[in-house]
C-alpha cells in the first residue's frame, strides 16, 4: 500500500481507494462486517477502519503536538491558516471544511449540503483569496469549490476538462486576484478569477508543453512568471516557466534521477526549489546560471518503514511539498518517513523532526510496534510554526521548532575539493545541550549516485555524554564524473535527526 499511494499519491488509486458511494443501498446496516457508527467510519468496512481513519489516540513529543479531531473518520487532507491565527482544512471523507481554534483547542466543522452521503474525495489544494472566501479543490468530482467563512456556505464550480484528457484538480494557490489551480493527470494550469457566477469555471488555460502525463503545483516569481513541473513517473521531465506577458514558456530539463517532482516554491532571490516524491532528493534552481543544485534528506527511521519482510533495501523519504517560512527556511513534508524537515540555505543545515502518530497498515511493520506513518499530506507555515494533516490518524498537528535541541554538530569543513581515485577526511564535532537518555546514531548519504563517491563514518553509534569528533571519510571514484555533490552527516537521536551538508567537488 505505501508503494501505490506514495509513487503519484492517488493519481492512479483513486478509484481504488475511494469508490463514490452516493446511491448507497438503504439497508446498508445489515451488510456484514459493517457496523454503522453513524460517523464518517461507515464509508469503510469494519477491517479497513484502523487503516482509513485512525489507528490511536493524539499523541505528543518534545516539538509536536497532536489534536484529534472531533468527528471520527474524517480524513483531513488540504490545510492553512488565516491571518487570525485560525486553521482551516480539507475533510476528504465527509466534504467538510473543518477549522481549529488554537487559543481554546476548539474544533468546528462546517456540513457541506451538496455533498452525497458516503463520497470521498482528494481534495488537495485550498487557500484564502482577495475575497475572503476560502477555495478548494476536489479531484474525485472534478470540481473547485468555494466556502463563504462568514455565511458559512458552499458554491461549487465544474473545473474544464481538456478533450481527451483525464481532468485532476490537484493543488491551489492564489496569485494576486487570481487562483492558479494544477490539472495534475489533465496537462494544464488553470487560472481564474474569483467572480465566478458558475456553474462551470471560467479560466485561462496555461497548457503544458510536450508529452508529460502529470503537471504538479505552481508558483509565481517576484516577476510575475509562473513555474510548474511535468514529468512521466521515472521518465524525467522539466521545469517549466511561463510568462504571462508573452504566453511563451521555456523548459529547463531535470536532472537525472528526479521521477516525481511535485512541491515547488521561490525563495527570496528568485531560486525555485524542489521536492522530488519518488526518492529523498530536493533540489533548487537557479534562474540566472541555470543550473541545478541537488540535496538530499537523512534515510528514513526504520520505525517508519519496518522492514518486517526484510525486502525494502534503500528507504526513501518521499518529500512532497514544499515552503519557506519568514525566516527564509524550506519547510518539506516527508511522507513516508513521518517526519517534517526544516532546511536553511544560507547554513546548508537541515533538522527533521518525527511525527508520533504512527498508522503500522501503511508500512512493513508485521508485529512491530511503534511503526509506520501517518500519512502526513500537506502542511503550511505560520511564521516559524508548522500546522500539518494526519489524514489516517483523523488528527491536525502543530511542530514548534523553538523547543531546544539536545546537541549541535559542526564539520570541519563546509567543502572539499577531490581528484578521482583521491580521498579526504572531515572531523564531525557534536556538542550535546543537555543529558542524552539514550545513544545517537551517525548517518550519512549523498547526492553522487552510486559510482562517484563513497562515505564512511569512524562511527555508527556512540554515547555522547560530552563533546565528540568522528572522522567522516569521502572517497571519490577512480571513473567518478566531474561535478559538485552534496554529502549529508546526520545525527539522529530519538524523534529528530539534526543535519550538515558538505559540498563534494570532483575534478
Amino acid at each position: 500500500m505505501a508503494a501505490l499511494f506514495g509513487i503519484i499519491m492517488v493519481a492512479s488509486s483513486t478509484a481504488a481507494l475511494f469508490p463514490i458511494g452516493g446511491n448507497k443501498q438503504q439497508n446498508e446496516q445489515n451488510k456484514p462486517g459493517l457496523t454503522i457508527t453513524g460517523t464518517p467510519a461507515d464509508n469503510y468496512p469494519d477491517d479497513k477502519r484502523t487503516t482509513f481513519c485512525e489507528s490511536g489516540g493524539a499523541k505528543s513529543s518534545r516539538y509536536v503536538t497532536e489534536f484529534k479531531i472531533t468527528t471520527a473518520c474524517t480524513q483531513p487532507l488540504a490545510i492553512t491558516i488565516d491571518s487570525s491565527g485560525i486553521v482551516w482544512f480539507t475533510e476528504s471523507n465527509t466534504g467538510n471544511i473543518g477549522k481549529f481554534d488554537s487559543s481554546t483547542e476548539t474544533f468546528e466543522e462546517f456540513k457541506n449540503p451538496q455533498w452525497q452521503k458516503g463520497e470521498k474525495s482528494m481534495m488537495w489544494g485550498i487557500d484564502f483569496a482577495a475575497d475572503g472566501n476560502l477555495w478548494f479543490s476536489d479531484s474525485q468530482h472534478s470540481l473547485i469549490w468555494k466556502f463563504n467563512p462568514q455565511q458559512k456556505d458552499y458554491s461549487s464550480f465544474v473545473f474544464p476538462k481538456t478533450a481527451g484528457q483525464d481532468v485532476f484538480p490537484q493543488m491551489l494557490v492564489t496569485d494576486g486576484s487570481n487562483i492558479l489551480v494544477n490539472d495534475f493527470t489533465g496537462r494544464k494550469i488553470a487560472v481564474f478569477g474569483t467572480d465566478q457566477t458558475g456553474p462551470s469555471l471560467q479560466t485561462t488555460k496555461i497548457p503544458s508543453p510536450g508529452n508529460y502525463n502529470f503537471t504538479s503545483t505552481m508558483v509565481a516569481d517576484a516577476n510575475g512568471k509562473i513555474w510548474y513541473t511535468v514529468w512521466i513517473y521515472q521518465q524525467g521531465g522539466s521545469l517549466v516557466s511561463y510568462d504571462p506577458k508573452t504566453g511563451n514558456s521555456t523548459e529547463f530539463t531535470l536532472p537525472p534521477g528526479i521521477d516525481a517532482p511535485n512541491g515547488i516554491s521561490v525563495d527570496s532571490s528568485g531560486k525555485i526549489w524542489i521536492t522530488d516524491t519518488a526518492s529523498n532528493f530536493f533540489l533548487n534552481f537557479d534562474p540566472q546560471s541555470k543550473q541545478f543544485s541537488k540535496f538530499v534528506t537523512s534515510p528514513p527511521p526504520a520505525s517508519t518503514y519496518g522492514n518486517s519482510s526484510g525486502l525494502i533495501k534503500t528507504p526513501i523519504s518521499r518529500p512532497y511539498w514544499n515552503h519557506f517560512d519568514d525566516k527564509g527556511r524550506l519547510w518539506i513534508n516527508e511522507q513516508v518517513a513521518n517526519s517534517l524537515g526544516v532546511f536553511d540555505p544560507t547554513k546548508e543545515s537541515l533538522v527533521e523532526y518525527l511525527v508520533p502518530s504512527k498508522n503500522p497498515n501503511w508500512s512493513d511493520c508485521g508485529t512491530l510496534q511503534d511503526c509506520g506513518v501517518a500519512q502526513i499530506l500537506d502542511f503550511t507555515v505560520d511564521h516559524d510554526k508548522v500546522w500539518f494533516t494526519e489524514w489516517v490518524e483523523n488528527n491536525i498537528g502543530l511542530l514548534d521548532p523553538s523547543a531546544s535541541l539536545p546537541f549541535d554538530i559542526s564539520t570541519s569543513s563546509s567543502s572539499i575539493t577531490l581528484h578521482r581515485g583521491q580521498n579526504a577526511t572531515i572531523l564531525l564535532t557534536l556538542t550535546p545541550n543537555e543529558q542524552l537518555s539514550s545513544t545517537v546514531d551517525i548517518l550519512t548519504t549523498h547526492t553522487a549516485g552510486l559510482h562517484n563517491i563513497s562515505v564512511t563514518s569512524s562511527d555508527h553509534e556512540i554515547t555522547l555524554d560530552k563533546p565528540k569528533s568522528i572522522n567522516i571519510n569521502i572517497a571519490a571514484d577512480n571513473f567518478a564524473l566531474s561535478d559538485s555533490y552534496k554529502v549529508l552527516v546526520s545525527i539522529r537521536y530519538q524523534d529528530v535527526t539534526i543535519s550538515k551538508f558538505v559540498t563534494v567537488t570532483i575534478m
